[in-house]
């Protein structure tokens, strides 16, 4: 797993907790108390589960909880590594449907190409309709409630809502997970709706 995504849970513990937080989720992990981690590498799965795993038991936060906090410092850091990507993006919808390349772009500072190609190919996004994208996630990972937690923290930023429903889960035993985002309509949307039944003949 790319190392930005330990980074900023290291960060997050040190500042609601200090540094004794950070060492106390280390030890919990079994990982060495002087691990750092650097974004530009490719580090275990299998650890950083344990983390996420071990700064859920010892905050006392709920899985969902850790994952919130998550959410938020990490869109943070997104932000501030790359402005342009929320810059040229109008919506929530335009951001997420990015996403892959987002997740490019991150990977792109990784040594092994089979590093970025595993990083790359977790996810991908289609269109279906005017606000309603699938987002297909390929991982054994099982982080579905960290992903669903990014998706409503990157909508909070653009002021809108967005539902989120899981039609296919790897914890179901399915390949990979796919999850439909749908925005509300628009007023616009709404009144574009109106204008076409009057026309139509069919009324």
């Amino acid at each position: 797993m790319i190392g930005i995504i330990q980074k900023v849970l290291m960060d997050l513990l040190v500042s609601t907790g200090g540094e004794s937080l950070k060492q106390s989720v280390l030890q919990h992990a079994g990982l060495p108390p002087d691990m750092h981690f650097r974004i530009d590498q490719n580090y275990s799965d299998i650890d950083c589960l344990k983390l996420i795993d071990a700064a859920v038991v010892e905050t006392g936060l709920s899985a969902n909880e850790v994952y919130a906090l998550y959410a938020t410092a990490f869109i943070n850091q997104v932000r501030d590594l790359f402005p342009r990507f929320f810059e040229i993006s109008k919506t929530s919808e335009e951001f997420l449907m990015r996403q892959a390349t987002v997740h490019a772009v991150m990977a792109s500072g990784l040594q092994h190409s089979e590093d970025r190609k595993q990083v790359t190919d977790k996810f991908s996004a289609t269109q279906l309709s005017p606000r309603l994208v699938r987002i297909d996630y390929r991982s054994p990972n099982l982080l579905c409630g960290l992903f669903k937690a990014l998706v409503h923290e990157v909508s909070s930023i653009y002021n809108e809502t967005v539902s989120i429903s899981c039609t296919r889960c790897v914890k179901e035993g399915q390949s990979e997970c796919s999850f439909n985002l749908q925005w509300p309509q628009s007023k616009s949307d709404q009144h574009q709706h109106v204008k076409i039944k009057v026309i139509n003949p069919d009324d």
